[in-house]
């Protein structure tokens, strides 16, 4: 190879990493601004909160959950989610 064809590859070789490094650089920015205000879709505050949640072993989990004001049991497990019953009121 002569000295024309070497500088063709390192050319394309240094291209290749100064892309490949603006490829990361891209990523690294879109996870941080993931997080933020900036990134969310829905800025407004949501209308069901998850109070507090126990693991019971396996893939099955308790949530406590309120919604308008209304605290509900909740049993959620690989087959689906199921309402156990309402928290500190009569069903």
């Amino acid at each position: 190879m002569d000295s024309s064809g070497l500088d063709l590859v390192a050319s394309s070789l240094l291209s290749l990493s100064v892309l490949f490094g603006v490829l990361l650089g891209a990523m690294f920015l879109l996870r941080r601004l993931r997080a933020t205000a900036w990134g969310r879709r829905n800025a407004g505050p949501s209308p069901i909160k998850i109070i507090a949640s126990r693991a019971m072993g396996g893939q099955n989990t308790l949530v406590i959950a309120e919604v308008e004001g209304q605290r509900f049991l909740l049993g959620v497990s690989r087959g689906g989610i199921a309402r156990i019953g309402q928290v500190g009121g009569d069903e």
